[in-house]
């Protein structure tokens, strides 16, 4: 099982064209798409959807990762699609363990050295504290 984890981002897309590559030529392997919202819907969304926030959060993935999806669906990779929220990494890892990841793809942002020490990233802290290992993609 490979995990990749997307959030919109250019970077994202190059670690789906990564993992879908992965998956294509591995047989037997599978393909979960993670999205994690860092910040709930709204109330006014959540009352709307009859309080369905699990609804909601595939929504909201489904309009962001929309690009990487379908590149996803173009090559023919079968995928789930699973959904989170709050922090980017503390979900991923959860979701890694949930569907027994044997690799987790992710893409790099990119910040620069000062920033990165300073704030860390979610790929520097999903590499330092998965079970598995951990591909980040620039």
């Amino acid at each position: 099982m490979v995990l990749l984890a997307v959030d919109g981002s250019e970077n994202a897309r190059r670690a789906a064209e990564s993992a879908v590559g992965l998956v294509a030529d591995l047989p037997d392997s599978s393909l979960a798409v993670v999205y994690v919202a860092a910040v709930p819907p709204s109330q006014s969304r959540i009352v709307k959807a009859n309080f369905d926030v699990h609804a909601l959060l595939e929504e909201d993935a489904r309009t962001v990762a929309g690009p990487v999806l379908h590149l996803i669906e173009e090559a023919g990779v079968p995928y789930s699609l699973e959904v989170g929220m709050g922090d980017p990494a503390s979900e991923i890892l959860a979701t890694a363990e949930k569907v027994g990841a044997d690799l987790i793809v992710i893409g790099s942002r990119g910040l620069g050295a000062l920033k990165g020490v300073v704030l860390g990233s979610v790929s520097q802290k999903t590499a330092q504290l998965a079970a598995c290992p951990v591909m980040i993609v620039k």
